[in-house]
């Protein structure tokens, strides 16, 4: 674990810049103004921007102006805000050339400032929440902390059912929601509203139809109150949370490059967060040498305003006693968008290939891609030539395991995105290898 951290920092350090700047005061920001005696308010505020990176701002206000300045704490890049009394609150950023290098447009109180954040050239949009804070307050927070997976189960039609729910942003959820007595496994996802404390998930089958709500109560407690609302009818029922997985993240942002990176850890699994944290580290490397290249040839001025771009994400699929199963995916804008499913055996301590389930020689691949195929003939966009011509290119070679079979998808598609279909256990169980579920 300690080597883990290490290399985390190298990274961070690595996007470090080279300067350090004074802190802000209230009486900085009252000589912005043209008559100091007229700032009705100076106001420090603490939040994130995209809900990942850390950033302050202090603000003053005489009725007619705003005047200030916003820092993000990771690099300490600091730009200047000003903006005009009205409506809404609308801030422009300022770089040091004094070149508005990007736009702030929300809403304001003593409490919160809540807004979105958008580059000169309109091409990046992120929201930006903040509160109230201590004027030193400069620490940085586990961008992590608000994001988990949590394993829920309870009792469906007198069998165990369970909610495999992630937290990926503040009120935002997504999942798998497998229903035993059907032997069916649905993706949810679904978002909190501001101000309750409901959320409503939809069940989605992997036709991409909605069959089905589930909405719940007190979500991230250990217990949670939800109903199911299905074609069945409609029931009440607890569900208990057997296990955490926690976030943990890696974040960057200064006048150039904007990186985020969340991936799973396991508590007193070391050998599990050695392995994943292994597979983000190829691709933080090659961030990094790539960023540093950019960086040598664009200059810092509104038009080039977060044009470094790259996100790394997870999803986890499947968890039980002995396996865990999982998406990651990476995003930049200058590479292609990469995609790896990975399944953990947690009892021998590592990934599992395809060569470790299926029976060598056995044809599995044929079979499988003929199922597949079948299944997807019966979608009707199966009757777009150009879907269908792509389909049939595709090999299914990501897979990740579900209870009732393996789910076997394609690489995204820029226009399709990724199709998937589960093949059932007892249909495979002829070229398996080992029992997995």
């Amino acid at each position: 674990m300690k080597r883990i951290i290490v290399v985390i920092m190298l990274v961070l350090t690595s996007y470090q810049t080279s300067y350090t700047q004074e802190v802000v005061t209230t009486d900085d920001i009252k000589l912005l103004f043209e008559d100091q005696a007229k700032v009705w308010w100076v106001r420090h505020y603490k939040g994130l921007i995209n809900d990942m990176h850390d950033i302050t701002m202090i603000l003053g206000f005489d009725g007619e102006v705003y005047h200030g300045y916003v820092t993000y704490l990771r690099s300490k890049t600091r730009f200047q805000l000003y903006g005009k009394a009205g409506t809404g609150l609308k801030l422009y950023e300022i770089d040091d050339a004094g070149k508005v290098s990007g736009i702030i447009k929300g809403s304001i109180s003593p409490q919160m400032l809540k807004a979105s954040w958008q580059n000169f050239q309109n091409t990046v949009g992120l929201s930006m929440l903040l509160m109230e804070a201590k004027p030193d307050d400069d620490k940085l927070t586990c961008c992590g902390d608000n994001k988990w997976v949590k394993n829920y189960e309870g009792i469906y039609f007198g069998k165990t059912t369970q909610l495999l729910l992630q937290q990926y942003a503040e009120g935002h959820y997504k999942g798998v929601f497998y229903i035993t007595h059907e032997n069916k496994t649905y993706t949810v996802e679904g978002i909190q509203q501001s101000g309750e404390d409901k959320i409503y998930l939809h069940l989605i089958n992997e036709k991409n139809e909605k069959k089905g709500r589930l909405d719940c109560k007190n979500m991230g407690a250990d217990e949670v109150a939800c109903t199911l609302r299905n074609d069945e009818g409609i029931f009440v029922n607890s569900l208990k949370n057997t296990r955490t997985i926690h976030t943990e993240g890696i974040e960057f942002i200064d006048y150039l490059t904007l990186m985020d990176v969340t991936y799973p850890s396991l508590k007193s699994n070391d050998d599990f967060n050695a392995m994943i944290y292994q597979q983000y580290d190829k691709w933080l490397k090659k961030n990094r040498s790539q960023t540093k290249r950019e960086q040598r040839k664009i200059s810092k001025q509104p038009k080039n305003r977060a044009r470094l771009r790259a996100y790394g994400w997870y999803e986890v699929e499947y968890l039980s006693q002995y396996y865990i199963s999982m998406r990651l995916s990476y995003a930049d804008n200058w590479s292609d968008y990469e995609e790896v499913t990975w399944t953990y055996d947690l009892r021998n301590k590592k990934a599992l290939k395809a060569e470790d389930i299926f029976l060598e020689n056995s044809g599995y691949t044929e079979f499988v891609k003929t199922y597949i195929t079948n299944a997807l003939k019966k979608r009707p966009d199966y009757r777009d030539p150009a879907y269908s011509k792509w389909i049939n290119k595709e090999n299914f070679k990501y897979f990740t395991l579900r209870h009732e079979g393996i789910n076997f998808s394609t690489k995204h598609n820029p226009i399709y995105g990724a199709r998937q279909v589960t093949v059932p256990y007892e249909v495979l169980r002829p070229y398996l290898k080992r029992v997995i579920y």
